[in-house]
C-alpha cells in the first residue's frame, strides 16, 4: 500500500511555474504542514478496512452492537415495515395562534410582549435554522418531549449546599461543634445528592413536540408557564474562564418574546448549564419541535434508551405509549425509517 507522502508548507512554492506539486488532495495539518494524499481510491478503501478491522478488535462488543442494529434494519426492510406509514393524528396540526391560545388558557393569563433586548454580554439571539444534517442534540428526547437544562435552580442550588456542609464537616465542625455533628452533615450531604434527583424534573425545559408547546422551568418564586416554541430565543454568552487558568465553559441563555401579565414583571429569562449549548444544538431543539419534518435520527438512540428503561425523558412517568409503534419490542430498536 502506498504510503502518503508528507511535504512540509516551505518545500513547494504553489505560485511557481514548474510543476512540482504532486497529484493528489491536498490535506492541512494543524501544524501548519502538509501533506498530498497520492493514494488511489482502491487504496484508500483498503486502509480504512483495515483501520475499521484494528477497531473492531479493539471494541469487540462496541462492534457487535453496531453490526446487531443493522441486521436488524435488513430485517425490517425484509418484513416490510422500516417503510411503513404510521398514522400522526397526535401531533397538533395546530396554527401558532391556536397554540398561542391554548397556552394562555393553560397558564391562566394573557400574554404580553417583552421589551426589545439588547445585550453586549449576551450578544444577538442564535439562528434558528440547523445547518449541519449531523447537527442539534443527541439526548434527553423520547420522541415526544426534549428536556433541557437550566443553571440558576434547584438542583444547583442542592448542590452548593451539599459543597458547604462537607466544607462544614471537615474544616469547621472539629473547631466549634462535637464531633457527632460531622455524621450529620455527611448523611444531610447524601441526602441532598438523592433529593437533587427528585427535583431536577422542575428545573427542565419541556419542548413537547407533540403539542407544539414548551413550558418553562419552576422557579423559587414563580410557577412555570407554558408558550409556543416560536416566542423563545437563545443567546450565546460565549466562554466563561476560570481564574489561575482553570477550565472554560460555555454559556447559553433563553429568553421569552412573550412575558404572562399574571405573575411576571419582566421578560422571564433562564441560563442553561455550563456548556451551554450551540447553535446546531438550539435549531436542533427548533428542529424538534418542527412536526412538518420527522424526528432527527441522531435521537433514535436516545428514543430506544428511554423506551428501554420504561421512563420519559423527565424520567417521571412512563414511556409515551404512543411512540411504542416506532419501536420493535425484542430489540429495543427504532424499526422505521422515520420517527414522527
Amino acid at each position: 500500500m502506498t504510503e502518503p507522502k508528507i511535504i512540509q508548507a516551505n518545500e513547494i512554492d504553489e505560485n511557481s511555474n514548474d510543476n512540482q506539486t504532486p497529484p493528489g488532495i491536498k490535506v492541512t495539518l494543524s501544524d501548519g504542514s502538509y501533506y498530498y494524499d497520492n493514494r488511489t481510491d482502491e487504496e484508500m478503501s483498503a486502509a480504512a478496512a483495515e483501520i475499521m478491522k484494528d477497531w473492531d478488535k479493539e471494541n469487540p462488543e462496541e462492534a457487535a452492537a453496531i453490526d446487531l442494529r443493522i441486521d436488524n434494519k435488513y430485517k425490517y426492510r425484509k418484513l416490510g415495515i422500516y417503510y411503513q406509514e404510521i398514522p400522526k393524528d397526535y401531533l397538533h396540526q395546530q396554527s401558532y395562534e391556536a397554540r398561542l391560545a391554548k397556552a394562555e388558557a393553560l397558564n391562566g393569563c394573557k400574554f404580553k410582549a417583552s421589551r426589545p433586548y439588547k445585550s453586549k454580554a449576551w450578544g444577538e439571539p442564535m439562528d434558528r435554522v440547523l445547518h449541519d444534517k449531523d447537527g442539534g442534540f443527541g439526548n434527553l428526547c423520547d420522541g415526544q418531549i426534549a428536556t433541557l437544562g437550566r443553571l440558576n435552580g434547584f438542583v444547583t442550588s442542592l448542590f452548593i449546599l451539599q459543597i458547604l456542609s462537607l466544607i462544614s464537616a471537615v474544616c469547621v465542625v472539629p473547631f466549634v461543634a462535637p464531633l457527632w455533628v460531622i455524621p450529620l452533615l455527611l448523611l444531610l450531604m447524601i441526602g441532598m445528592n438523592y433529593f437533587k434527583n427528585v427535583v431536577e424534573c422542575y428545573d427542565q425545559f419541556v419542548f413537547e413536540r407533540h403539542t407544539g408547546l414548551v413550558k418553562t422551568p419552576h422557579n423559587w418564586f414563580r410557577r412555570s408557564f407554558y408558550i409556543p416554541y416560536e416566542d423563545i430565543e437563545c443567546y450565546d454568552g460565549g466562554t466563561v474562564k476560570s481564574a489561575r487558568g482553570g477550565g472554560a465553559r460555555e454559556t447559553a441563555k433563553i429568553r421569552c418574546l412573550k412575558t404572562p401579565k399574571r405573575y411576571y414583571l419582566f421578560a422571564p429569562q433562564y441560563i442553561l448549564r455550563f456548556g451551554g449549548l450551540s447553535q446546531g444544538g438550539w435549531a436542533g431543539y427548533l428542529e424538534f419541535m418542527d412536526i412538518d419534518m420527522p424526528v432527527n435520527p441522531k435521537l433514535h438512540r436516545s428514543i430506544e434508551y428511554y423506551y428501554t428503561i420504561d421512563k420519559n425523558a423527565l424520567e417521571t412517568g412512563p414511556f409515551p405509549a404512543v411512540m411504542k409503534q416506532y419501536l420493535d419490542p425484542d430489540d429495543k430498536q427504532v424499526n422505521r425509517e422515520h420517527v414522527w
